[in-house]
């Protein structure tokens, strides 16, 4: 997918950066939730098994991440975070590029997530509380180019690189039902909030 193609830039990048912010924090507190979605959707080539909390084996905190994901068609376990930025440093890491874009996440449960795609011994995986073997990790983006994709995989091992914009391609074309009622309830509740501020 080229960044011609993207539906995401053109709703959160404007001339009006008060706007872009608004709607990027405001999309930010949903937008997980529509991985969940996809991944219930019977189309979709991987579920999610709950959040996995990652811990190093010799010792040290333990970091909660984004997803387990379960590739359906070989039971195979991924961990997986997402990092979807719109509006933040001007739209740097709205669209995934180069490797580069992920230097500046050095939290350490995201580090440890790194780490972990070149050195899973060196790390414990738990699910609900039961250790798993995972069989590697995968990073869902915002959007991202096909080059980007691919340099990003190549430079950090990851089994593959989902995009946020791919995930709402594929929703709105399986009609998915359980999606449309999310969006409607949430535009219901803003419709709400917004008109009884100004009433």
């Amino acid at each position: 997918m080229s960044i011609a193609t993207s539906r995401l830039e053109p709703l959160f990048r404007s001339s009006n950066s008060s706007r872009d912010k608004f709607l990027s924090r405001l999309f930010g507190i949903f937008n997980e939730d529509i991985v969940r979605i996809w991944c219930r959707a019977s189309q979709s080539l991987y579920e999610n098994v709950g959040r996995p909390t990652i811990k190093p084996v010799a010792g040290g905190k333990g970091y909660t991440l984004d997803f387990a994901l379960r590739r359906k068609q070989t039971e195979d376990i991924f961990i997986s975070e997402m990092k979807c930025e719109l509006e933040y440093e001007e739209y740097k890491y709205l669209i995934l590029t180069s490797p580069i874009q992920l230097d500046h996440h050095k939290g350490a449960a995201f580090q440890l997530f790194l780490d972990s795609v070149r050195h899973q011994d060196n790390y414990t995986i738990t699910i609900h509380g039961k250790v798993h073997k995972t069989s590697g990790a995968i990073l869902i983006w915002g959007h991202c180019t096909a080059e980007g994709r691919s340099s990003v995989r190549a430079f950090y091992g990851f089994d593959t690189v989902l995009s946020l914009q791919d995930i709402i391609d594929d929703l709105r074309a399986w009609k998915n039902d359980e999606y449309i009622t999310f969006l409607n309830d949430r535009k219901a509740w803003c419709d709400h909030l917004f008109t009884d501020l100004r009433a």
